[in-house]
């Protein structure tokens, strides 16, 4: 199933980019910031015939904190938001992996994400709600640049981008994938361009594409590149 992250009508309010969504698709990622703060409108999604997944904040949350009380509290907003999952039917709740300040704080950090790890399950319960780690783009700061963090049965969420501009997505294709981030770059930034917009070879992502199960999610800055997208998605034959 493709669907559409309410990222590309962040200046909309919420029930306005889920209207431009559910013209184009019958599934919607809600990027839970701004205007789309799944804590400020837990109902706008009920008025809706989609099926969600939600795009945890990144504000304020670090699940690699090396300040435990911090870490303590990102793990309490990722509670919270798996609540809200399972209030507006949200199978899966992506989160990012977390970040640090300075280099020598890297192990400090990669211990911290793998305790936060191993709480999802409990988190998560029986909740029916499952929980990914995102990979990330080429910043410094942030944690699994590449396939090198134990996810101890959590979900991996593949963005295409942020691989590309860690030049490993060769690497993260090798493992098992329960969602998907689609957009495309030129290797250096994250830009979130149209699919083809940039160098990523998505025709060697075609077989993996058409078998998963996982949700194919166009996470674009705006509704044109949406538009690219899904017309290049439908020439490869990816529903």
């Amino acid at each position: 199933m493709i669907g559409i992250s309410s990222y590309a009508f962040h200046d909309l309010p919420l029930s306005a980019a889920l209207e431009n969504i559910e013209s184009i698709s019958k599934c919607a990622e809600i990027y839970s910031e701004g205007l789309h703060d799944i804590f400020r409108h837990t109902q706008t999604p009920l008025s809706y015939d989609l099926k969600y997944s939600v795009h945890a904040p990144t504000t304020d949350l670090n699940i690699s904190s090396i300040r435990e009380p911090i870490r303590q509290a990102s793990l309490e907003l990722v509670r919270q938001a798996v609540d809200m999952c399972t209030r507006i039917d949200a199978g899966m709740l992506v989160v990012h992996p977390g970040y640090f300040s300075y280099s020598y704080d890297l192990t400090a950090a990669r211990a911290a994400l793998n305790r936060s790890i191993r709480e999802f399950a409990d988190i998560s319960g029986d909740t029916g709600v499952q929980i990914c780690i995102e990979n990330m783009p080429n910043w410094e700061c942030f944690l699994f640049r590449q396939p090198d963090i134990d996810l101890d049965g959590t979900g991996l969420v593949l963005d295409t981008g942020h691989a590309n501009t860690t030049g490993t997505l060769n690497e993260f294709v090798k493992h098992d994938i329960a969602h998907f981030h689609l957009h495309d770059n030129h290797g250096d930034k994250d830009e979130h361009m149209w699919i083809g917009g940039g160098n990523i070879d998505f025709s060697s992502l075609h077989e993996l594409l058409k078998k998963s199960r996982g949700i194919k999610v166009l996470e674009h800055r705006n509704g044109e590149y949406i538009k690219k997208s899904m017309a290049a998605l439908k020439k490869m034959g990816i529903k």
